[in-house]
């Protein structure tokens, strides 16, 4: 299924039209080339994996849609999320591998790098939320968690790669979801204290701060709304 995932990223190529939204939603175009995002199109053959097939069995039904892969720490593909360029739909596709592996919006060999070089780590919770990054120094990275969450996998890839003396800036939506999963809560029902990702960063020793800011909902929504210059104000940002 890899293989075939990977032929059909590669026949991906983006139109002035679609390069035009890309760099709109604000993902740096440095790694729109190094992640090899394009305009899907729908291959000759069956996809090998039955469940790929709810994409359309040759992926027809997100012929058109923006096409942005997903790769693991070691640079292999696994898996792609879809964007509708028309209206907000999303489809996302994992292979099997996911089941062991950290997944994140944004990873690659460049941003592996410097992460394992010190870099500060900006976590945020949608793949356009990395326009972020366009307020931040060169030497920081964003990555996405694909929604308000962290998963074991993830924090573990944390735990192996930030280094000492660099801090995890959770940077979630300022929604009540957000703010919950980022902060922790009080459980209704329960009464019992559910840990956020911040607490559960901490907890493996990682130096971990709650990131809140105003003027819009999520960090791509204030990139569209003023751009870098918005972004570094809502923050507090200073570079």
């Amino acid at each position: 299924m890899r293989e075939w995932l990977e032929n059909a990223i590669k026949s991906c190529t983006l139109s002035e039209q679609a390069k035009g939204y890309v760099l709109g939603r604000g993902l740096p175009w440095e790694l729109v080339q190094e992640l090899g995002v394009g305009i899907w199109q729908a291959q000759s053959t069956r996809a090998p994996d039955k469940f790929y097939h709810n994409n359309g069995v040759k992926g027809h039904r997100v012929q058109d849609w923006l096409c942005i892969p997903l790769y693991s720490p070691r640079g292999r593909l696994i898996g792609c999320e879809y964007r509708n360029l028309e209206k907000k739909e999303v489809r996302k596709y994992h292979l099997s591998e996911s089941s062991w592996v950290p997944i994140f919006g944004g990873l690659c060999k460049t941003t592996l790098e410097k992460i394992s070089s010190g870099s500060d780590v900006w976590l945020v919770e949608g793949i356009f939320d990395i326009a972020l990054q366009n307020a931040l120094p060169d030497k920081d990275v964003v990555l996405s968690m694909g929604g308000a969450k962290v998963t074991p996998h993830q924090i573990n890839f944390l735990k192996r790669f930030v280094r000492k003396g660099a801090t995890v800036h959770v940077c979630f939506d300022m929604d009540e979801t957000g703010r919950k999963m980022a902060q922790g809560y009080t459980h209704p029902d329960t009464g019992k204290k559910v840990w956020g990702v911040v607490q559960r960063l901490e907890r493996v020793n990682l130096n971990t701060r709650l990131v809140t800011y105003t003027g819009g909902k999520d960090p791509g929504e204030i990139w569209e709304i003023g751009g870098a210059w918005a972004l570094k104000r809502s923050l507090k940002i200073y570079t």
